[in-house]
């Protein structure tokens, strides 16, 4: 747990962000960097606000590139809809 009161971190797979949930319920992006004699944190920015459902297995994961994240949420609470759209970059080349 950060000081701040965050949570559950996954690293992205090139290890230069940290990914974890804070205390207000943001899955939050914090920039690393590292070596064999220092680390040092930098820029922390909220990605989205979650409803997450705790459990033994964690609240969610995130892709190697950190793209694309798994948030299990609250059985019986409200869904909101998520529109995902990929490769959309694709698409506006096309017209």
């Amino acid at each position: 747990m950060s000081p701040g009161g965050g949570c559950y971190p996954r690293w992205r797979r090139d290890g230069k962000e940290l990914f974890y949930l804070s205390a207000d319920n943001k899955i939050m992006a914090a920039e690393v960097r590292g070596d064999a004699s220092s680390f040092a944190v930098g820029a922390v920015n909220p990605l989205f606000e979650t409803r997450v459902y705790r459990s033994a297995f964690g609240v969610f994961d995130v892709t190697a590139d950190g793209q694309r994240f798994i948030v299990p949420y609250e059985p019986g609470q409200p869904n909101v809809a998520i529109t995902l759209v990929e490769n959309w970059d694709a698409e506006l080349q096309k017209k």
